[in-house]
Parts: C-alpha cells; sequence; structure tokens
C-alpha cells in the first residue's frame, strides 16, 4: 500500500453568472443560473427503483437469517448511490461551466429531512438518499475549477413567487401563482429562489 499527497491548484474564475441548485426526490436536482438557463439532473424514479429493490432483498434475506448477504446488499446500494452523486455533481458543475458561472448556491442541509418537500410515502426515501453526500461533492469539484459554493436559507424557497414574492403552495409539479399568475416546475421556483436567498449565516 502506498499514500501519495498530490496538490490540485485550483482555478481562477472571474465570470459573474450565479446559479441556485434546488435538491429533491422526484426530480433530484434542478439548477437555474441567472442568465435564465434552466437543466433537470439525474432520475428519481430510477433512484426510488432501486432503493425498493434492496429493500426487498435485505426483508427476503433476513427471513433467510442471511445476515452477512445482507451487509453485501448493503454496500452495493451504497457504492451505486455514491456513483450517482458523483455523476450528478460532475454533470452541474459542467453545466456552471458552460454557463459561465461563478457562484453556485445551495440550501443549507441541517434541517432538510424536516422541511424537504415530500409526501408520507416518499418519507422513507427520503432517509436513505444523502443530500448532504452530493452537495459535498457539488462543492468540492465546483472549487476544483474555481466556483464559489454558498449556503443560503432554504426558508420559503419552495413557496414564494419569484417574480412578487407572494407565498403559494404548488399543486403537485406545477406552481402558480395566486396573485401574479407566474407559473413554472415547482423545482425550478426553488432553484430560483435560493439563487437569490440571504446567505445561511445572515450574510447577503
Amino acid at each position: 500500500m502506498a499514500q501519495v499527497a498530490v496538490k490540485v491548484v485550483e482555478k481562477q474564475n472571474n465570470d459573474e453568472n450565479i446559479m441556485g441548485v434546488d435538491l429533491g426526490l422526484k426530480v433530484p436536482v434542478v439548477a437555474v443560473t441567472s442568465n435564465s438557463k434552466t437543466r433537470f439532473f439525474g432520475n428519481g424514479r430510477q433512484n426510488k427503483y432501486i432503493r425498493r429493490k434492496y429493500k426487498v432483498l435485505r426483508q427476503q434475506l433476513g427471513k433467510a437469517k442471511q445476515l452477512k448477504k445482507i451487509k453485501q446488499i448493503g454496500n452495493k446500494e451504497q457504492r451505486w448511490m455514491k456513483d450517482q452523486d458523483h455523476k450528478i455533481s460532475r454533470q452541474i458543475v459542467n453545466f456552471a461551466k458552460e454557463n459561465h458561472v461563478s457562484v453556485i448556491r445551495l440550501e443549507k442541509l441541517t434541517n432538510i429531512r424536516n422541511t424537504a418537500r415530500t409526501s408520507r410515502k416518499n418519507e422513507k426515501n427520503l432517509h436513505t438518499w444523502s443530500f448532504y453526500r452530493l452537495s459535498k461533492y457539488i462543492e468540492y469539484k465546483a472549487n476544483l475549477e474555481g466556483i464559489k459554493v454558498e449556503y443560503v436559507n432554504p426558508k420559503y424557497t419552495s413557496q414564494k413567487c419569484p417574480k412578487c414574492q407572494t407565498l403559494n403552495k404548488a399543486n403537485d409539479r406545477k406552481y402558480v401563482c395566486k396573485c401574479c399568475g407566474y407559473r413554472t416546475h415547482r423545482d425550478r421556483v426553488g432553484a430560483l429562489n435560493i439563487m437569490k436567498a440571504p446567505m445561511a449565516d445572515g450574510v447577503a
């Protein structure tokens, strides 16, 4: 076994655009840039299928008292999830580079399991998916490209109208403002508001 230390020089980034990133379950990631570009990343249905598949396997092995195999498939599931997070975080950073983004803004994840928008049937999936890990993958890949990552206060990011600031509740995946009529995908609203939200430490 050998350990090799490599010093990586971070790039300088003089671009001016900002990008808001919203993390979720049905739509894993939505990114919106200040130059009006939007992209959806990941496959929420595929993620849910894989988690359900491994859950059934664990139940079957548990009944058969095959504890060693339960541990093995648990490790396999975690490797798959980490691989997905690596791929998605790379796609997000590449999208930021394509759109000359200097700052990526994410929700501060301290209480995401209490505040995330999810139904009761998705609650277990929320607890098995690592939003924190994905955000950290985005952060270190972004920093290598000279892109700064900031964490913002997530309060009302899913409800506030990006146009008139009125609070509304989305109907499934559709967001329609009852005041000004603004409409778009619900998770896109989250990304837009994250892009404009105050930083989590109170600094604008």
